[in-house]
């Protein structure tokens, strides 16, 4: 009863008055969309929040069955992105342990005690603090070791808040120039089915410069990726579905180089075979002065900003992903 007054009374309510503005444009009555939305959960398992960024309600029935949803996501996961392998992606320890080769960087769990961490803050003065299992960059900052009057207190904090922490990471000074102050990332989504792995998306993460995090979720805008040459395409587009034209600094989006593209390529391809019982992963990849690493790995990520920035339902791509994983379990 208490998560079911919830929804109603903060989910839907907000929910509800987004509907009302969009209504101020599209001169469609806010009641009638609500009704609306209620369908589509019913025929296409959309979510309330897959309803307003895929602008259901500007679509047609054939179009919007072209869209990964919340509901067929999870359908779809539960064969080629089964919950039984969270633990192997998202704890962000054995992301470390699992994915050494591609991370690249050092970082110290409290489970090693507290003379590691010394050792760590000694060689690392100013490094990144983050929650050892956590979705969209919360709670991910920034923090210099000069500043804590208490090491010991703090790392007692750590441990309690279930945190770690990890060595920062130096950005490029040329992808550094869309947004210096936070860690522009790359979500690249790959494929894996008997051995082969393929990319099948990929999109740049631009810092909205608040903070260190990048992600798309709090406030930081994406822009699709050509998969061939590496070139951003097209504006950035935030969570509010605003686009620009230009980065936080005044550089344009449209047809920017991502440096090191190639290598990025083919090292998410090489990281997409480590385990072959995951068919589909999302990576969120960073470019530091000394090139690209893997800043963590998502078990069945997200379908919102692939369709957000390619501005197009993708469930065709993920129906391949599936097929293929179907037909790979049959021999």
């Amino acid at each position: 009863m208490g998560i079911l007054s919830y929804a109603m009374s903060a989910n839907y309510g907000r929910f509800y008055n987004d509907l009302k503005e969009i209504s101020k444009t599209n001169k469609k009555p806010a009641w009638l969309m609500f009704m609306d939305a209620g369908m589509c959960s019913i025929l296409y398992g959309a979510g309330l929040q897959d309803y307003l960024n895929f602008k259901f309600y500007e679509k047609k029935r054939k179009e919007r069955k072209t869209y990964v949803t919340t509901g067929g996501e999870y359908r779809a996961y539960k064969i080629i992105a089964s919950i039984e392998y969270a633990e192997f992606f998202s704890n962000k320890i054995n992301f470390h342990k699992n994915f050494a080769k591609y991370a690249k960087r050092d970082y110290c769990s409290t489970d090693e005690g507290y003379e590691k961490f010394e050792e760590f803050v000694q060689k690392h003065p100013v490094f990144v603090r983050k929650p050892i299992i956590g979705l969209g960059g919360t709670d991910v900052t920034k923090v210099d070791i000069s500043t804590i009057e208490n090491k010991k207190e703090f790392f007692n904090e750590l441990k309690k808040n279930g945190e770690f922490v990890e060595e920062l990471v130096i950005q490029d000074e040329e992808w550094a120039k869309l947004s210096p102050n936070s860690i522009n990332t790359l979500r690249i989504m790959t494929s894996e089915v008997n051995g082969k792995s393929k990319i099948l998306f990929a999109a740049a993460r631009i810092g909205s410069g608040k903070g260190i995090a990048d992600n798309f979720h709090q406030g930081g805008k994406g822009v699709l990726v050509d998969l061939d040459t590496g070139k951003l395409v097209g504006n950035g587009i935030d969570k509010k579905l605003n686009e620009s034209e230009t980065s936080i600094t005044g550089i344009k989006f449209d047809g920017f180089q991502i440096p090191y593209w190639e290598e990025i390529k083919k090292m998410v391809l090489e990281a997409a075979l480590v385990n072959d019982k995951v068919n589909l992963i999302g990576w969120d990849v960073a470019i530091s002065k000394n090139g690209p690493l893997v800043i963590e790995s998502n078990r069945g990520p997200g379908w919102d900003l692939p369709q957000v920035v390619s501005k197009r339902g993708m469930k065709d791509v993920m129906d391949e992903v599936l097929k293929e994983a179907k037909e790979n379990m049959k021999k």
